[in-house]
C-alpha cells in the first residue's frame, strides 16, 4: 500500500520509462542503459546525459566495477562526444568519446586508464497501463546474486502476486520444493532500475497460505547469552506452532502443562527482501548487507514500503522466508518459520542511492544499519538516518542532532544471523513540523566512509 506520505514526499521522482526514452536518435539528452566492456568482463549502468548548447553533464552509476557514482563534463562535435569522467569531488576517472546512431551509443575510452568500449540503448518502453503479475515459482535461488537469471521482467508500477515456501524450503502444502536456508521467490529483474537507482517496493499483501509454522524453540541462541549459561532444553519439546489464520493467534504443539494457555497474536512478515549485491558479490540467502537479504526486521509488513539501493542492473529482487510472527533480535535464530502469500508493487527512484535499506509506514521513517557487532550496526543505522535528514529534508549537522536527541528511536531486528541488524526511526509526526524541499539532494553514501550531497 503507497501511503500519502510516499506519494507527498516522491511523486516528484518517480519517473515514466516511456519519459526517458522519448528522445530522438540524434539527441544525447536523456537516459541510456550502457553495456561497458573491459578485459575480463563487462558492467551495465545507466547513463543520464544532458546538453545545453555545446555543453554536455551528466551522472552515471559506476560504468564498471567502482566505487561511487560517476560525473560527466564534456562537449560534442558532429554528433561525437567527448566526456571526462570525474568522482563527485572532481577526481579524474578516465575520459570517453561516443557516438549515437539510430537509437543506439557507442564508445570508447579510458577508465582508470583501462581500455573500454561501451554500447548504450534507451530504457525498453513502458506499456500504457501498469501491469498485474501472477507469478507461480518453480525455482527458489539461495543466494542473492547477479548470477541468478531473472524469473520474471517488470516494469515499475507493476505489481506481482506470488507465492514464497519457508525457510525450510516446504510450500503451503508442507511439500518441499527447495533445499533448506531462506530460499528465495524471483530474481524480479525491474525494467529501467540501474546502478546507481533506489527500487521502492510497497507490500500490498503478506498473508499466511497454511496453517502451521515451526521454530527452534528449545533453547535461546548463544549470541542473545554470556558466555557459558547452560540451558536445558527436554528432547521431546516440539518445534510446531498452530496458526490460527481465523483468530489470527499462534499456540505451541504439544506444550508443557505451564504452557497450555499460551497464545500469541500473529503478524506476518518476509524475514528476506533483496537485490543483488554490489559489484558482481554473490551472498548466501542467510547473510545481509547493504543490499537488504536476510534482514528478520519485524517491520516488514503488509502496508510497509521497504526502499532497496540498485547495485546491478534490474536490481534483480528477491523474497522470501515468511514469518507468521518473529518478535525483536529472533533470539532463538528463527520466526515462526512458515510460508506466504505475497503481493507487492514496485516503483523507481532514479539517481537516487542511500545506499542501505530504509522503510516507512504510516508512522515511521526507518533506516537499516547492518554491522558485525550491535555497537557497529547502531553506528551505522544512526549515520543512515542522519544522511536521510541531510538528502531529504536538506538539514545541517546541528540541525539533524537536535532533531535525532529529541526524536530517534532503535530497534534491535536481528543478533543472530551472519551480522548485526538495527533499525534507528523517526516518527512522521515530528517530520511534519519540518519544511520539505521539492525534492531530495543527490546522494551517494557508503556507510563506513561518509556521505557525498550536492
Amino acid at each position: 500500500m503507497k501511503s500519502a506520505w510516499s506519494l507527498a514526499l516522491y511523486g516528484s521522482v518517480f519517473v515514466s520509462v516511456s519519459a526517458l526514452g522519448a528522445s530522438s536518435d540524434s539527441d544525447f539528452t536523456g537516459r541510456w542503459e550502457v553495456t561497458t566492456s573491459y578485459p575480463g568482463s563487462s558492467y551495465v549502468a545507466g547513463l543520464d546525459l544532458s546538453t545545453d548548447k555545446e555543453k554536455v553533464t551528466g551522472r552515471s552509476g559506476w560504468l564498471v566495477p567502482d566505487w561511487a557514482v560517476f560525473y560527466y563534463n564534456g562537449t560534442w562535435e558532429n554528433r561525437t562526444l567527448h566526456l571526462k569522467i570525474t568522482y563527485k569531488d572532481g577526481s579524474d576517472i578516465g575520459e570517453i568519446t561516443v557516438k549515437s546512431a539510430r537509437g543506439t551509443l557507442s564508445g570508447t575510452g579510458t577508465i582508470h586508464g583501462i581500455a573500454v568500449t561501451l554500447v548504450g540503448q534507451r530504457p525498453a518502453p513502458r506499456p500504457t497501463s501498469p501491469t498485474v503479475h501472477t507469478f507461480e515459482p518453480h525455482i527458489y535461488y539461495r543466494s542473492f546474486s547477479g548470477a541468478n537469471p531473472p524469473a520474471l521482467h517488470i516494469f515499475p508500477g507493476d505489481t506481482v502476486r506470488t507465492k514464497t515456501v519457508d525457510a525450510g524450503g516446504d510450500d503451503e502444502h508442507d511439500v518441499p520444493r527447495s533445499l533448506p536456508q531462506n530460499p528465495q521467490t524471483g530474481p524480479f529483474y525491474i525494467e529501467a532500475a540501474m546502478p546507481g537507482d533506489t527500487i521502492a517496493v510497497h507490500f500490498n499483501k503478506i498473508r499466511l497460505n497454511r496453517d502451521t509454522a515451526s521454530q527452534s524453540r528449545g533453547e535461546l541462541s548463544p549470541r542473545v547469552l554470556p558466555p557459558g549459561y547452560k540451558q536445558e532444553a527436554p528432547k521431546d519439546w516440539s518445534s510446531i506452532w498452530k496458526l490460527d489464520r481465523v483468530q489470527g493467534t499462534a499456540t505451541p504443539d504439544k506444550p508443557s502443562d505451564k504452557l497450555k494457555n499460551f497464545k500469541v497474536k500473529l503478524i506476518p512478515m518476509l524475514g528476506c527482501v533483496g537485490v543483488a549485491p554490489y559489484w558482481n558479490l554473490s551472498n548466501a540467502s542467510a547473510d545481509l548487507g547493504q543490499y537488504g537479504g536476510n534482514m528478520d526486521y519485524n517491520q516488514i509488513v503488509e502496508g510497509t514500503t521497504l526502499y532497496l539501493p540498485v547495485y546491478q542492473a534490474g536490481a534483480l529482487l528477491t523474497v522470501g522466508d515468511g514469518h507468521a510472527l518473529q518478535e525483536d533480535g529472533e533470539i532463538t535464530g528463527n520466526g515462526l518459520e512458515t510460508s506466504m502469500d505475497v503481493e507487492f508493487t514496485v516503483d523507481l527512484l532514479p539517481s537516487q542511492l542511500l545506499d542501505q535499506p530504509w522503510a516507512e509506514n504510516d508512522e515511521y521513517i526507518m533506516v537499516s544499519g547492518i554491522g558485525g557487532s550491535l555497537g557497529e550496526a547502531l553506528q551505522i543505522a544512526t549515520a543512515g538516518l542522519s544522511n536521510w535528514l541531510k538528502s531529504y529534508y536538506q538539514l545541517n549537522s546541528a540541525e539533524v542532532a537536535t532533531v535525532l536527541a529529541s526524536s530517534i528511536h532503535y530497534d534491535i531486528a536481528t543478533v543472530v544471523d551472519p551480522r548485526v541488524h538495527v533499525v534507528a526511526k523517526i516518527k512522521k509526526e515530528a517530520l511534519s513540523q519540518i519544511p520539505k524541499p521539492d525534492k531530495p539532494s543527490d546522494m551517494f553514501c557508503q556507510a563506513w566512509w561518509g556521505c557525498k550531497i550536492d
